[in-house]
């Protein structure tokens, strides 16, 4: 079997799935491929300290928005959960000193909104690990890192969050796209193809238009995880445009 791939997804909006807009057609367009299962690493689960895994066997949607159209939350995507998925990535995280908790809840908008896009039928199962409010972009990378291994199993893992994410910068559609958006990705795309280590996870201090783009770090979390469980291998463009003007949906395959 190949080594399953990694995928960082830039989910955008809780009503990507309704819109008509270009990452749209783009998650319908992309597909998973022939996987056993799937790890996914959502910026919208944080954990005060611990590393948590969801053993829920059929997750239900968790509709963790507001103010949007009516239609998006009677959405339904029929997720499924499987004990021997649950116990290979419990079992990898214990291997690498990382135990996880296990805990039952529903699947957060940056798991469905995405992946029922990508995998209407919901045919490769999945678990979700939670992120750890209290871990650094370097424990971030060693916690991607703990779970390689499950790639050769034919596991892949899909990290969802957001490239830039400035809620109050966003404008209407069609807005241009500022200086600073444009500058961070420029320089986070040239530092994955490099696979600068060092200065992705001080990215902070680095990056021009680092704080504009990211106010709070929450949606580039899930990315180190991405770029952790990568490895070796280099971060190949899927996707580029923009939402809100300052909003980019980029999104990345590693294999």
């Amino acid at each position: 079997m190949s080594i399953a791939p990694v995928w960082f997804i830039s989910h955008g909006a809780p009503d990507l799935v309704l819109r008509d807009q270009p990452a749209t057609h783009f998650l319908k367009n992309l597909r998973l491929g022939d996987l056993k299962g799937l790890v996914v690493i959502s910026a919208h689960w944080f954990t005060r300290s611990e590393l948590q895994i969801n053993v829920e066997p059929n997750p239900t949607l968790m509709y963790d928005f507001y103010g949007f159209p009516e239609p998006l939350y009677h959405i339904r995507w029929p997720a499924s959960s499987p004990l021997w998925l649950q116990e290979a990535v419990s079992d990898q995280l214990l291997l690498a000193g990382l135990p996880a908790e296990p805990v039952r809840r529903e699947l957060d908008h940056g798991v469905w909104s995405p992946l029922s896009l990508m995998d209407p039928a919901s045919s490769v199962p999945l678990v979700q690990l939670s992120i750890p409010a209290s871990f650094t972009p370097r424990q971030l990378w060693q916690l991607g890192e703990a779970l390689q291994q499950l790639r050769a199993q034919g596991i892949g893992i899909l990290a969802s969050g957001a490239i830039t994410h400035n809620l109050r910068a966003l404008g209407p559609e069609n807005s241009p796209v500022p200086g600073w958006a444009r500058s961070f990705v420029d320089w986070l795309e040239l530092t994955m193809a490099e696979g600068d280590r060092a200065a992705l996870e001080d990215y902070r201090a680095r990056a021009p238009g680092a704080v504009e783009s990211h106010p709070h770090d929450d949606h580039l979390r899930p990315l180190f995880v991405a770029l952790g469980a990568a490895g070796q291998d280099k971060p190949v463009k899927l996707h580029d445009s923009w939402d809100g003007g300052s909003l980019y949906m980029g999104s990345y395959r590693f294999a």
